[in-house]
């Protein structure tokens, strides 16, 4: 094991990070050089389809604690949601440890790193025990872990697939001016299902800074534990990419030759780094894995309502979904109509003018509307922002309330164990003090919440596949809106229009004094230029 992830024969990955940015300078360039696309995708090979339900999950532990509490609300889904990163860990490492017949994950990013590495090891203890793993990766970000991938698919018990996969393997950038039209749309989906029983979604990958263990900064995020009606549409979902023509079995798409990583090494590793693992140990999270098990096993509690998964379908990937087969226009066919308020939370949030409009409107009727979204110093994909901005001061002069995340709150605001934190898992105190917000959901009056891995913007809207889930939750709702309430001054500058219609970003001290802000907080004045000048080109629909 190299340092706190699993060694790899090829280190000739270029990184990964604000792929998102390049991608949309690519798109520019190859609009104005109108470079024609050609089909890039590697030839397929005949698959057999594969469905979850088709393997008997019904004798397993976890249908013995869910279906019970199902046949006591036929047709409604149970909840719980997932807002501490520790208890989202805690969640996931036990439920593969609980699964006895099926693991079924589908990730758009799964590093290779503490959190990837401690996970890859439960899966593969999984499938010793006769587990029958599938897992399910978007080819954006996978080349670091593709000989990973690789090794993983020589058991028995675990398929890997790559989803929408890159033809040259070595030289992306080749894809991209080839086929940027296909490249530049991914599979966003985020989903996690445990014996056909329990099904996790929202908007966590498999990396360290969605779980408080990252040197760089955290993500804050949240997921949802799903049971019952809602969970079998999951499922049902996670069929449909499986066996979709644009997934990929890793092992016909990846040149073992350029890898001498093998299983028996993949695995001795694994089991070393997770012996002396000190993430492991971090907050003690084998405390918060056996709370979670008691929870599950002796005091499981859900909320059970009516409840809808909205989806995209895979062919949107391939700019073939029919309009109904589109989250975004699901989404809005089953919302009701807001007489109060609604809560938006979206780290990459670009409402284009029909959302903007949208958005006054629901206004102009005396609804309260807040939306929560990246400062410019704590979004992780700067390029977003300059589009963001295009919209703040007409969305404020309209009565539409913005608040800006901050990427570093006061050191009172911080987790009460952020320096325990520090010293188990050895990360900095630096990289546990900056955070970026990464959750996407949305709360209607005293009424209805949505979570998923959708992002309130174009990319999410007409490019990216996502998935989420619409609880007819009055109780939740009102907790997300008075949390709201209760955490914006603490953690996110508020946008207000000046005497002279100027935006200043106010934000509350620890001593309660209100600091106003003229101007961008922490941004440049050539950050301020290239933002302005970005926002004129022609690519916000590719944000």
């Amino acid at each position: 094991m190299a340092s706190a992830h699993c060694s790899n024969a090829d280190e000739t990955s270029a990184p990964t990070s604000h792929k998102r940015a390049k991608a949309s300078i690519l798109l520019s360039l190859s609009l104005v050089l109108a470079v024609p696309a050609c089909s890039t995708l590697p030839k397929q090979v005949e698959q057999q389809t594969q469905n979850a339900f088709e393997r008997d999950t019904s004798h397993t532990s976890l249908s013995k604690i869910i279906e019970p509490l199902r046949q006591q609300n036929i047709g409604l889904t149970g909840y719980h949601v997932l807002y501490d990163p520790l208890e989202a860990l805690a969640a996931r490492i036990q439920l593969i440890h609980k699964a006895e017949k099926s693991l079924d994950l589908q990730y758009y990013i799964w590093d290779n790193d503490k959190i990837g590495a401690m996970a890859l090891h439960a899966i593969i203890q999984a499938a010793d025990r006769g587990v029958h793993v599938r897992l399910l990766i978007d080819d954006n970000n996978a080349k670091k872990m593709e000989g990973i991938y690789l090794a993983l698919d020589q058991h028995q018990n675990i398929d890997v697939k790559l989803y929408n996969p890159y033809r040259f393997r070595k030289y992306r950038p080749m894809d991209m001016v080839l086929n940027l039209k296909r490249i530049n749309r991914r599979m966003h989906n985020k989903s996690f299902i445990a014996d056909n029983q329990i099904a996790l979604i929202g908007g966590r990958n498999m990396s360290n800074q969605y779980y408080n263990v990252s040197d760089n900064y955290q993500f804050s995020d949240v997921d949802v534990l799903l049971v019952g009606a809602a969970s079998d549409e999951i499922i049902h979902s996670f069929d449909e990419y499986w066996n979709d023509e644009y997934a990929y079995q890793v092992k016909t798409i990846v040149n073992p030759q350029h890898y001498s990583l093998r299983f028996d090494s993949l695995k001795s590793q694994l089991e070393q780094y997770n012996h002396e693992a000190s993430v492991q140990n971090y907050l003690d999270l084998a405390n918060r894995s056996q709370n979670f098990n008691k929870w599950l096993d002796q005091n499981i509690q859900l909320d059970w309502v009516e409840a809808e998964v909205v989806k995209d379908s895979p062919s949107k990937i391939k700019s073939k979904a029919k309009k109904e087969e589109h989250l975004n226009f699901q989404l809005l066919q089953l919302l009701e109509k807001p007489e109060h308020s609604i809560d938006i939370v979206s780290a990459y949030f670009v409402p284009e003018k029909s959302g903007a409009d949208r958005l006054i409107d629901v206004a102009k009727d005396n609804v309260q509307v807040r939306v929560l979204t990246n400062s410019y110093n704590a979004n992780d994909v700067p390029l977003v922002h300059a589009f963001y901005a295009k919209y703040r001061q007409r969305l404020l002069e309209n009565n539409v309330q913005l608040y800006e995340f901050l990427a570093a709150p006061e050191a009172k605001n911080l987790n009460e164990n952020t320096q325990e934190i520090a010293e188990k898992a050895k990360v900095s105190m630096k990289g546990l003090s900056r955070s970026s917000l990464h959750a996407k959901l949305m709360a209607i009056d005293e009424k209805q919440v949505f979570i998923g891995s959708f992002n309130f913007d174009p990319r999410s809207a007409y490019l990216n596949s996502e998935i989420g889930v619409l609880l007819n939750s009055p109780a939740l709702a009102r907790t997300v809106h008075q949390t709201m309430d209760q955490n914006l001054s603490k953690f996110a500058y508020k946008l207000v229009l000046d005497a002279n219609k100027s935006i200043n970003w106010k934000i509350k001290k620890a001593n309660d004094e209100i600091k106003t802000y003229p101007s961008e907080p922490k941004m440049k004045w050539y950050e301020k230029a290239a933002m302005k000048v970005i926002a004129w080109l022609p690519i916000e629909g590719f944000m």
